[in-house]
């Protein structure tokens, strides 16, 4: 299409009106910034958070990246190549953001630079520069590109990839020449495995252009030679972003079949399923297309403004009415192609949404060029600016400006206290990450419909065999779940009484960790509606010895060789600050089992009392007795260790004590790690630091 001119009175308005908008743009998303929470379609955002988590923590920058939400294998949900997550990883580590601010700067960053790409785009279907502006105006101006422009999400970064794609694919058409092959493939290489929806629906307008070449072709009589160049052409500036694209599905897919919980997620299921590409009630269902417009009112404008802008448009004339429909026609394509995905997503609109900008740009033109005085035009044009940005404030705005550092109290409680390593069974909210993310743990998080599956929960409890599952937390319909709760009872020594409680949910901890935590809670509990378990005094509640699992001997026990297989704290496991370190707290009663190795000689042990039970002013510790019992297993036991610690009364009792014991194994003995009392228990705030046996 020829480019018009248009006169230079409409050019400087029209400069003001593109430079309004883009600062309007960055004033209103980069508002509330600093906020952890992740406003919008937060179940889509944490999952995207918690992969740049792990990615960052275990330096994993491969393909085969862990989302840690559906249980073992942790590698169970490779959606997207991580090009977004690596870009957030290396600008965090480069500046020191945090992830969240590290996603945003990286999504507005994407977002900007796909303006100069629109702006190209435009110039190709003829648009004047001035008038482009216009369009680029009316994107910064729509409440989808001014709310998820901040998101932990890869839609900005998947929409500059598309856009900059289906511009170099135009010069390659247009140009012939191996630059624009080599730019056109590796951008379309990215866009294809970043997010292949949003890909699949820019390679329409590519496919339309390629059929117009041809044609023109065919029109101008160049001949099947010509025509077969450029159908050639066409297919080579997107083979082998097709073909990696294709490798990608079929090795994600081989991933996720093999997870108890992931088949849902390969390419079959989730077209059937998730985007409702094959089910043709879902293509005409009044139901879908009801929610359809609830969408177009959240992400752009109430639909009834939307078609009032298009009738006018197809009123226009026929050049102007053409590139309407056809513009048109490829937003609402987006939606016949993938109708649940955009039903039920708001952030979907992300990808299509600038086609309905582009047509609302060519009926504004049309406007301009009404010969309508200028005191009629000009408010007419700024209109739909209007209704965008009020839209957005209506509806959006709130939302983003809400103050809060993410997660509620359950999740920060649980970031606060639960050791780091361990990992969470929660069942009553389907694979939404929030919870684990906001926390920073795995998660085997039980699938809606799997809850009450004996196969799928033998299978998904026995791959956590060599984890240390510290809770068990039921949410929403399932917090009566009592069949689910007593298998993780009797799987994983699960307390069968909330620990703690919130309007979302209740956490069961296991036995191990229980006492610990319902002492921390009843000490300090800042945490927003957490209601903390108060039915038994702390020590009523002492513990037969707990089996230790080898991901609790990883996770809890690294100072101590060999891991112990058993243990009993009846204050609860915990493990504190003392001295320069973290040492493991063994208040009375305290007991560790471990067996002997053979031929073992020395037993090295360091150990000690907090100073603070013996600074303190008024009352303090009376004493502890530290102790090693060999036990063989006839039954019989000997002492093959036995202090008293009084740094109260002794001087030399007092900081951390070294002790090199000479031992000789027996055949089969066990050792059997203790503290007891003086006299009574108050203040004997006592720690094991080192225990090596060799």
């Amino acid at each position: 299409m020829a480019e018009l001119t248009p006169s230079r009175r409409e050019t400087w308005p029209l400069v003001g009106i593109f430079c309004a908008a883009l600062i309007a743009h960055f004033y209103l998303t980069t508002a509330n910034w600093n906020s952890a929470f992740m406003p919008g379609h937060e179940f889509r955002q944490a999952q995207t958070a918690i992969v740049t988590y792990y990615i960052d923590q275990q330096d994993n920058f491969s393909l085969r990246y862990e989302t840690p939400v559906l249980g073992k294998p942790w590698v169970a949900l490779p959606l997207e190549v991580p090009l977004y997550e690596w870009s957030v990883v290396a600008l965090s580590r480069a500046t020191g953001l945090p992830h969240f601010k590290a996603a945003r700067g990286i999504t507005l960053a994407c977002f900007y630079l796909t303006l100069p790409a629109l702006f190209l785009l435009l110039g190709r279907l003829g648009v004047p520069r001035p008038r482009r502006l216009l369009t680029l105006a009316l994107v910064l101006a729509c409440p989808v590109y001014i709310f998820y422009s901040r998101a932990f999400l890869i839609d900005s970064m998947e929409l500059m990839c598309c856009t900059w794609f289906l511009a170099c694919f135009v010069r390659l058409m247009d140009e012939r020449r191996w630059s624009w092959f080599a730019a056109t493939t590796v951008i379309g290489i990215c866009a294809a495995l970043i997010k292949n929806t949003t890909y699949a629906l820019w390679l329409l307008p590519g496919a339309a252009y390629v059929v117009w070449l041809l044609w023109r072709d065919w029109r101008s009589g160049r001949g099947w030679l010509a025509m077969l160049r450029t159908a050639l052409c066409g297919l080579g500036g997107v083979v082998i972003s097709l073909v990696l694209l294709y490798w990608w599905i079929g090795f994600t897919d081989t991933i996720k079949a093999s997870h108890p919980a992931g088949a849902i997620f390969t390419s079959k299921s989730l077209a059937a399923g998730n985007y409702g590409m094959f089910d043709l009630g879902a293509h005409f269902s009044p139901t879908t297309w009801r929610v359809l417009l609830t969408r177009w009112h959240e992400a752009i404008m109430a639909p009834w403004i939307i078609g009032l802008i298009l009738v006018a448009g197809l009123a226009g004339r026929s050049s102007i009415r053409w590139w309407v429909l056809a513009l048109t026609g490829l937003f609402l394509l987006a939606q016949v192609l993938f109708p649940l995905a955009y039903a039920y997503q708001d952030y979907y609109f992300y990808a299509c949404t600038v086609f309905l900008m582009a047509a609302f740009g060519f009926v504004l033109g049309g406007l301009l060029d009404s010969g309508l005085p200028g005191w009629v035009r000009w408010p007419l044009v700024a209109m739909p600016f209007a209704v965008l940005v009020t839209t957005y404030w209506q509806g959006y705005r709130p939302e983003q400006l809400l103050v809060s550092q993410g997660g509620t109290g359950l999740t920060g409680a649980l970031l606060d206290i639960t050791p780091k390593g361990s990992v969470f069974v929660i069942a009553g909210a389907d694979w939404a990450a929030m919870v684990p993310y906001y926390s920073q743990h795995k998660a085997l998080m039980i699938r809606n419909g799997l809850e009450n599956d004996p196969a799928y929960l033998d299978r998904a409890f026995t791959d956590l065999d060599d984890e240390d599952v510290a809770a068990v937390i039921l949410m929403g319909e399932q917090r009566t779940n009592h069949a689910l709760l007593e298998r993780a009872m009797a799987k994983f020594h699960i307390d069968g009484i909330p620990t703690f409680s919130h309007p979302t949910g209740d956490v069961y901890f296991s036995r191990f960790y229980r006492n610990y935590v319902l002492t921390y809670l009843r000490n300090s509990n800042p945490y927003e509606h957490v209601t903390v378990r108060q039915d038994e005094p702390i020590a009523t509640l002492i513990n037969p010895p707990t089996a230790i699992t080898a991901g609790v001997a990883r996770t809890a026990f690294k100072s101590i060789s060999p891991v112990p297989f058993q243990a009993r704290f009846g204050y609860g496991f915990n493990r504190v600050w003392s001295e320069g370190d973290m040492v493991l707290s063994a208040h009375p009663d305290s007991d560790l089992w471990l067996h002997a190795p053979t031929k073992a000689t020395v037993i090295m042990w360091d150990f000690g009392l907090h100073p603070s039970a013996y600074e303190r002013a008024g009352d303090k510790s009376e004493g502890v007795v530290f102790s090693v019992t060999g036990e063989t297993s006839s039954g019989s036991k000997r002492e093959i260790y036995h202090r008293l610690l009084d740094p109260a009364h002794r001087p030399k009792d007092r900081g951390r004590q070294h002790e090199i014991i000479p031992y000789q194994s027996l055949p089969g003995e066990t050792l059997i790690f203790s503290t007891r009392p003086n006299r009574g228990y108050s203040y004997d705030w006592a720690y094991w630091a080192r225990i090596v046996v060799k």
